[in-house]
């Protein structure tokens, strides 16, 4: 006489396989919420970006942006020494929120400066990092945003 019900092999079997189904939906959602950070870390970098250029237009003044302490300030730069030592804080950008770090990498100046068209005075770049992904903000001379993959707005002469 037969019993029913599972053997002991087959529920091995079943929990194995529940297990290696499990691992495969953990690495896939783990890289789903990375890329989900990743996308709210972006959004809103380049909105504090946006909102220090519709400030400078809004005032009719220069708005300075500089990285002070791992975070983004954006200040009304009265003095026009594009630093915000003394100045009305306008917004800040905090990278930690999203355990992310960001770097702002200018051009000929220090930090970066929108004028009172919203241009600003020099492009610049900001990388940001969150774990081992580096994704790059690239800002043109005419305040367009750009986002690229890696740390380089412009491949080298070396990668072609």
């Amino acid at each position: 006489m037969r019993r029913s019900g599972f053997t002991f092999l087959e529920t091995l079997a079943a929990l194995a396989l529940l297990g290696l189904i499990g691992a495969i939906f953990s690495l896939e959602g783990r890289a789903w919420f990375l890329a989900q950070k990743e996308r709210a870390a972006l959004a809103e970098l380049q909105a504090f970006l946006q909102r220090a250029r519709t400030e400078a237009v809004t005032r009719g003044a220069m708005v300075a942006v500089v990285q002070e302490a791992g975070e983004l300030t954006a200040c009304l730069d009265r003095n026009g020494d594009g630093r915000c030592a003394n100045e009305p804080v306008l917004t800040r950008y905090r990278p930690e929120v999203h355990s992310a770090s960001v770097e702002l990498v200018s051009g000929f100046q220090p930090g970066l400066r929108y004028n009172a068209l919203g241009r600003p005075y020099t492009g610049a770049r900001l990388v940001l990092r969150l774990g081992e992904r580096r994704t790059t903000l690239c800002l043109t001379l005419g305040g367009r945003i750009r986002v690229v993959s890696g740390t380089r707005c412009y491949p080298s002469s070396e990668e072609g």
